[in-house]
């Protein structure tokens, strides 16, 4: 695997991605992303991080500035901003502009609702200078974008994609911005094509093509899992279209390893998790501080035993794609409760996962 293969240079999100595989080989935490609020404008039926009886809470301010203080203090070199929809604080920008002081740079994900604020959007390109914006849009289609999401599908279409609008008219670069697509049954098919297609001929973007996990309100939509089938047809659209000189594929994942081995999370609750998926915490910031709960939990939050591919599930030893892919560890963790096991919505295993689905691949 040569480094400019675009699945390496765009599939580890970070614009300065030979850093980021450096931070990998290391060991160490390249990214720390922050779930700073819950609240989103968007309201995704099957929100990883949101429940039917969940209420629209923060992170404290006090506590998201004690872990920029711990990120800087150890060498971390992004703030991936989650939620919710960071941007919906009342203090983004202020917390946004701390980091940057702190010598973070600051990575955006949002709905890309409040980004049809054109003041919003100049400061969101301000303060992630050297960092990527990525907005989430499953469907263009209002009937299927209705179905997995509150509130009139035609406004929110139109808002996100005008935010979209807005930050490259802004600046931002279309190839340090990303649409996230959640992959649901009802985007299967032809829809997430079109969309894949459309954000990469007309905006110029890529898209992080996210596999919907049983956890938060997924757990009330089984019925939209996709199939094996429909997730490798899926992943071969993002792959073609997104990267078409390269051979290597992420699988099932929505980035490559050298993003998610060198991330870890905290949680809206302060759970340090090594992923914000993976709902299960590794130490808490209201009871210990970031730097200590990483070096008492590296092996888990990071996954350091997959750096050896021996270490890999079984099919995964032996496949072409391991340079780049370890396997979703969020999918692996919800179906088998081992963040270790097989990822079973990889087609590339599945002969060996599936056999008892019988589904063919």
């Amino acid at each position: 695997m040569i480094e400019h293969d675009p699945v390496i240079t765009c599939g580890c999100l970070h614009p300065d991605y030979t850093e980021g595989m450096k931070y990998f080989e290391e060991c160490k935490v390249y990214s720390v992303q922050i779930e700073s609020c819950i609240a989103c404008s968007q309201g995704c039926l099957y929100c990883y991080a949101a429940s039917s009886e969940a209420s629209m809470k923060e992170l404290p301010g006090e506590a998201i500035i004690s872990v920029l203080d711990s990120a800087a203090g150890m060498g971390v070199r992004a703030i991936d901003w989650l939620g919710g929809d960071p941007l919906l604080r009342s203090d983004w920008y202020e917390l946004m502009e701390y980091a940057m002081g702190k010598g973070l740079k600051n990575n955006i994900w949002t709905s890309g609702i409040p980004l049809e604020d054109i003041e919003v959007a100049r400061k969101a390109v301000r303060v992630s200078k050297g960092g990527f914006i990525s907005v989430h849009l499953d469907s263009l289609d209002e009937v299927i974008y209705g179905r997995l999401h509150s509130g009139e599908p035609d406004k929110k279409i139109r808002s996100i994609l005008k935010g979209v609008d807005n930050v490259q008219s802004s600046g931002k670069k279309p190839e340090n911005m990303i649409n996230c697509i959640t992959f649901t049954k009802p985007v299967a098919g032809e829809d997430v094509k079109r969309t894949i297609r459309y954000f990469f001929e007309e905006k110029g973007m890529r898209t992080c093509l996210t596999q919907m996990c049983a956890a938060g309100l997924a757990r009330e939509h089984d019925d939209w899992s996709p199939g094996i089938r429909e997730i490798k047809e899926a992943c071969g659209e993002r792959d073609k279209v997104n990267y078409p000189q390269s051979c290597a594929s992420m699988s099932s994942m929505d980035a490559n390893k050298f993003y998610c081995g060198g991330t870890i999370c905290v949680t809206v609750d302060g759970d340090v998790t090594p992923c914000s998926v993976i709902r299960k915490g590794f130490g808490n910031i209201h009871e210990s501080s970031l730097e200590n709960i990483v070096e008492k939990n590296r092996n888990e939050l990071l996954f350091t035993s997959l750096r050896d591919s021996a270490n890999t599930p079984s099919r995964c030893k032996s496949c072409k794609h391991n340079s780049v892919c370890w396997g979703c560890r969020a999918q692996a963790f919800y179906e088998h409760g081992d963040m270790l096991a097989p990822d079973p919505k990889c087609w590339m295993i599945s002969t060996a996962v599936h056999n008892s689905s019988k589904e063919p691949v």
